[in-house]
């Protein structure tokens, strides 16, 4: 197995505001960062391109500009109500909607608010793919996908994005992941997500041995349940490939939080996350209340019908530092 390294087009916005603003502090030095990660649950939009999930392919399917306008409104509301630094998502259709996102979110006068720094990354021909709004600086970029030489039936999978951040003059590198689903069976898929493991797990040792911190976060679709579970120091899992991270689903004594960011089969599934290594995770909190929950805070997941909803995750928030 080998890793290629690919690069995607990054496109800052900073040209459009005036050259004295400043994302967080006009010195650019920051503490400490804020970080929202949340799956949008197949956000396409509102053209039609044939790349589509079925029910997204066409106006006969009830999808239409309008509703796109008015469920990205809706989420854009939850980004501005989390009010995070770093926003990352899962399951978005093109880099085109995270300008959407930004043109919803810039108005304000307060230009420490404005999301200026936005990436996008998927596979060619893939439906969707993972992006990052920022109101900090991304330094530096570049994207992640897995070749297997010898083994037939690759799925489509998700490439890792690592974006690079400057916090008091250090550097965290955010590793964003959307890892290979259980649809089509667990067992037949678990060898994806073992690959990715150990793919996010040798990309970690890598920023450490260069002095960086580490966030990686995303949608795994492995509940933190299933990560090896072995406590030391401040690490709480060790992944696949050895690297040790510590996971805020965990308490002091490995107990894990009665809410989950996943309702699946009646109960909570813990598949959203954040993992650290050099650097340290505070505030974490899955948002079970608020207009994209029901009444037991469980997700509303959107539904194209009747254009309600939100997403089927839960979103998570959490202020890193180093």
């Amino acid at each position: 197995m080998r890793i290629k390294k690919l690069f995607a087009s990054l496109f800052c916005l900073s040209a459009l505001i005036l050259a004295s603003a400043c994302s967080v502090s006009c010195s650019g030095e920051v503490s400490e960062i804020s970080v929202m990660n949340w799956n949008l649950e197949t956000f396409f939009d509102g053209e039609f391109d044939g790349n589509e999930y079925s029910e997204f392919k066409s106006g006969k399917s009830g999808w239409s500009r309008d509703k796109y306008k008015v469920r990205l409104e809706r989420a854009a509301s939850v980004i501005k109500a989390l009010d995070c630094d770093v926003v990352v998502v899962e399951e978005l259709e093109k880099k085109e909607q995270l300008q959407d996102f930004r043109n919803f979110l810039s108005g304000t006068f307060d230009f420490s608010k404005v999301y200026r720094h936005v990436f996008f990354a998927a596979e060619e021909g893939a439906s969707i793919g993972c992006g990052i709004l920022s109101r900090l600086p991304i330094e530096n970029v570049s994207v992640h996908s897995i070749s297997v030489s010898g083994k037939s039936g690759r799925p489509s999978m998700r490439p890792i994005i690592k974006a690079t951040f400057s916090l008091d003059g250090k550097k965290l590198d955010l590793f964003v992941n959307h890892w290979k689903s259980k649809n089509g069976g667990a067992e037949e898929s678990e060898c994806w997500r073992d690959r990715q493991e150990e793919q996010l797990s040798r990309l970690i040792a890598g920023s450490l041995e260069e002095g960086h911190g580490v966030l990686a976060c995303g949608d795994f679709n492995r509940s933190i349940e299933e990560f090896k579970y072995e406590k030391e120091g401040e690490a709480n899992v060790v992944l696949k490939g050895g690297a040790r991270v510590r996971s805020p689903w965990f308490d002091e004594n490995g107990g894990l939080s009665s809410v989950g960011s996943y309702w699946y089969d009646g109960k909570w599934e813990y598949i959203d996350n954040f993992f650290s290594a050099a650097a340290t995770i505070g505030d974490f909190k899955c948002h079970d209340s608020g207009e994209w929950c029901d009444s037991q805070g469980h997700p509303l997941r959107y539904k194209v019908s009747s254009g309600k909803g939100y997403s089927d995750h839960l979103p998570i928030t959490c202020r890193v530092s180093l």
